[in-house]
């Protein structure tokens, strides 16, 4: 909960977000419900509540079983068909945007993501910088005035 908190603090226009097993993104989008609909806050809240209903929350995965994001690729997802849903009865309820949604990387912009980590000193792994190869897949997309945090999930080896 806490890192769902930090990343709703920011009140982000747009939060890019690894999607592998689908936990983190639904405990995001499902704190980020209970805020934008409470009358009394979680204490650990000081988001923007009106920006926070229309953050278009963007989850990066593969589908491609060669990934270089080898920890965002299973063949047998269990939330594929759940998340379609579940993401179209929040957008239409107005707990999120409506580009919020799962999204495939396409292998090219997440090697562009890797390169642009490794020159910034980023620690991450490819699977853990999904999300800014999603930004970069879909900047046209984005209108550059807008706030947008990427979610990096970090390293597990050293």
């Amino acid at each position: 909960d806490w890192l769902s908190y930090e990343i709703l603090n920011s009140s982000p226009d747009y939060c890019f977000i690894p999607f592998g097993t689908g936990n983190l993104y639904e405990n995001i989008l499902n704190t980020n419900k209970r805020e934008v609909s409470a009358e009394v806050h979680d204490p650990r809240f000081q988001g923007q509540v009106e920006v926070l209903r229309n953050c278009n929350f963007i989850g990066a995965t593969t589908n491609d079983p060669g990934s270089k994001a080898d920890k965002l690729y299973s063949p047998h997802l269990p939330f594929v068909h759940f998340d379609e849903q579940w993401i179209r009865i929040y957008r239409y309820a107005g707990f999120c945007g409506s580009q919020s949604d799962v999204y495939v990387l396409k292998e090219e912009f997440l090697s562009e993501a890797i390169n642009l980590a490794k020159e910034q000193k980023i620690t991450c792994e490819p699977s853990g910088i999904a999300s800014l190869g999603m930004l970069l897949q879909m900047k046209d997309q984005i209108p550059k005035d807008k706030k947008i945090l990427i979610v990096n999930t970090g390293k597990t080896k050293y």
